[in-house]
Formats: C-alpha cells, sequence, structure tokens
C-alpha cells in the first residue's frame, strides 16, 4: 500500500499521536506525508509542493478565491501522482475537506480522522458547512476518535455506515508502570487552554492542599492561551511552591513523570465556542502508566476511563467532587494501585496503538479495494 498523510504541522508538540500514527503505518506500507495549513503545501522534507512560479500564483490567488485553486491544487495532484499513491488518510476535518476536489480528480480514496475541534468548533462548523457536506459525500471512512464526536457529525450530516470509532493509540513499552513506591503528586498533561480545564484542576487541587500541604501538582505543557492565567491563579492562591509548571516536556520525560506521581488529573469542559476533546491521548498514556485518573465526564473520557475502575469522573466545573477523589486517592495507596493496574489493562485490551493502527489499516485496504 501506497498511502499519504496529511497533518497540519509537521513537528507541533501537541500532535506526539500523529507522529507515533505515522511511525506505526511504516510498519505496514509505504508511507509518504504532506502538511503546513489546511490545504497541505510541504513534502515531509520541508519542500514545496509547488514549484517558483506556482508557488507565488497560488499565495496571490488564495487571497482572492480561497485555497483551493487550479495553482493549490496542482502541487498536491503532483505530489500524489508522481508517489502513485493509492489512499490519502487526512488529519483533522478541515485538511480532509480541502483534499476531497484533488482525490476526487485523480480517484483516490480519502479516509479522515477527526480529533475534537474540528467536528466541535461552532464557528468552523459554520465557515465548513458546505465543505464538510462534500466531505462526507466522498471520503471512503471517517475515523472520529470518540462516540460523541461520532454523534456530533450525524447531526451535522454525516452517514452513519461510513463512521468507525477508533480512538488514537499508546505505546505501551513507553508508557508502562514504575516501581512500586510511596508516591503523593499529581500530575496533569495538556496545553494549557480552555477544553483542558487547566484553572478547575488548579481550583480543585488547592482544596486538596488544605488536608494535604505537602503534596504537589505538576502541570506539563507549553504557554498556550490559558497558562498566564494558570500563573496569576497560582500566585494569587498562594500556592506556588505546590504547582510545578514544567513546560514542554518530550514523551520519555512525560512518562518517566508519570511512573512518579500517584495519579493523573484533568477537568476537561467544553468550551465557550463549543470546542471540546477527542479522546485526550495524556489520560491513555496516565492509564497505561498505571496511574488512576481523575477526570470529567466529557467527550472520549467517559470510554477511557471506567469510573470506580479505573479512576473517577465528575461533572464538568465540578471542583468540590474532583478533589474529593483525589482526596480518596491521597488516603487510600492501595485502592490508587489496585485503578492503575485495572486502567492499564483496560488500555492494553482497547487502546494498544499497534491495533489502532491496524484497524485504521485495513479500512484503507478496504477502501482502496472498493
Amino acid at each position: 500500500m501506497r498511502i499519504c498523510i496529511t497533518r497540519s504541522s509537521r513537528n507541533a508538540y501537541s500532535e506526539t499521536f500523529i507522529r507515533d500514527q505515522i511511525e506505526g503505518f511504516s510498519k505496514l506500507a509505504d508511507v509518504y506525508t504532506i502538511y503546513s495549513g489546511r490545504l497541505p503545501e510541504k513534502q515531509e522534507d520541508g519542500k514545496p509542493l509547488n514549484s517558483g512560479p506556482f508557488r507565488l500564483m497560488h499565495k496571490i490567488v488564495k487571497g482572492i478565491v480561497g485555497r483551493n485553486n487550479f495553482f493549490g491544487d496542482y502541487g498536491v495532484k503532483k505530489y500524489l501522482k508522481d508517489n502513485k499513491i493509492e489512499v490519502v488518510l487526512a488529519n483533522y476535518g478541515m485538511p480532509a475537506a480541502h483534499m476531497v476536489s484533488v482525490c476526487k480528480s485523480l480517484n483516490i480514496p480519502l479516509l479522515v480522522i477527526f480529533h475534537g475541534h474540528d467536528a466541535t468548533d461552532k464557528k468552523l462548523l459554520k465557515e465548513y458547512y458546505n465543505k464538510y457536506q462534500k466531505l462526507f459525500n466522498y471520503a471512503s471512512f471517517l475515523l472520529p476518535v470518540s462516540e460523541d464526536l461520532k454523534s456530533g457529525l450525524i447531526a451535522i450530516g454525516a452517514t452513519p455506515e461510513k463512521i468507525k470509532v477508533i480512538p488514537c493509540g499508546v505505546d505501551i513499552t513507553k508508557f508502562k508502570p514504575g516501581i512500586n513506591s510511596p508516591k503523593s503528586n499529581f500530575i496533569a498533561v495538556g496545553r494549557f487552554t480552555e477544553k483542558k480545564g487547566p484553572l478547575h484542576t488548579i481550583g480543585a487541587f488547592y482544596k486538596v492542599l488544605k488536608l494535604y500541604p505537602k503534596t504537589k501538582l505538576i502541570m506539563v505543557g507549553g504557554k498556550s492561551s490559558l497558562f498566564e492565567k494558570c500563573e496569576n491563579l497560582v500566585k494569587k492562591l498562594n500556592i506556588s511552591d505546590s504547582v510545578i509548571f514544567t513546560g514542554i516536556l518530550n514523551s520519555d520525560e512525560i512518562a518517566d513523570l508519570m511512573r512518579s506521581s500517584l495519579a493523573f488529573v484533568q477537568h476537561s469542559i467544553t468550551a465557550p465556542n463549543g470546542d471540546t476533546e477527542g479522546t485526550p491521548v495524556g489520560v491513555l498514556e496516565a492509564s497505561a502508566s498505571g496511574l488512576p485518573v481523575v477526570s470529567t465526564l466529557h467527550g472520549g473520557i467517559k470510554e477511557a476511563v471506567l469510573h470506580g475502575k479505573t479512576g473517577f469522573l465528575v461533572e464538568e466545573k465540578d471542583e468540590n467532587g474532583m478533589a474529593e477523589f483525589m482526596i480518596q486517592l491521597l488516603e487510600n495507596p492501595e485502592m490508587a494501585k489496585d485503578m492503575g493496574i485495572n486502567g492499564r489493562n483496560h488500555i492494553v485490551e482497547n487502546y494498544y496503538q499497534e491495533n489502532q493502527i491496524k484497524k485504521i489499516y485495513e479500512l484503507a485496504k478496504e477502501a482502496i479495494g472498493s
């Protein structure tokens, strides 16, 4: 199989799951990747898909008629033809929508993975409504990463028969339990954005500190939109010694931190613009690492975390409930350990990376065959 995988960015620190996807597919097929923007403009090595004059004309015409135009499509078409691509796998709905005319003209099947905001952001859905209808009609399969996203796609016109829910997987050889030693720290991993609910996580942790002043919250992630507000809240609550902002870490560093933590916490919420999580990879990696998870009844988290068995789930914005469950884990280390074991087993059975990629691979073969 000769497959082309598209992504909006090549080195986004928050998209390790796409890099893992490409690496996994490389063991099964000949993989080609293109990226940069909603209509891909670059090859994997950074070279533009369009040569000089075409690139210049594309930039000029894009400002007038939009991303899809002859000059923009030309470079992508030529790349797919030259490399004899048999199927395209697009990450996110927007790039997939722009790939429809290209794939259709070359009679190449198209599969699209919806990760979250691309199927929930109200403004985006309004902007892409017509393009999404064409995408739903042409795509061989639509692959949302959660049941909630599936429902959302159906609500805006997707054909249910084309939808296959396949969450991202986890490298269980990298994310695995550590040695059994006393632990009291909580860890949160993710961008400081509205839907990750970092302010609510800090609010819940503040309540925990009143009973357990020696515990710490380690927050991993880059300086996204809410980072400054989180820093200010920590200073206002006078808990700067208890909340550690690590900045961006690589996956090995995150795996090490998880092995030395008591539990994973993430207070995901629906953002004011409608943006929601798909199935957060951080939650999956934490469970694979043998950590109980305290999170919310939100998106794919409802399937990834089994309440009372692999962790605890509260309603969105329920900081008191989140704090109570965090305290339970501090007071019951054996329960935390058992939940971590259950979580690891749940991930191995349902989110093993190799299996998740094989599911998409089989659908790609089916699309090529039909």
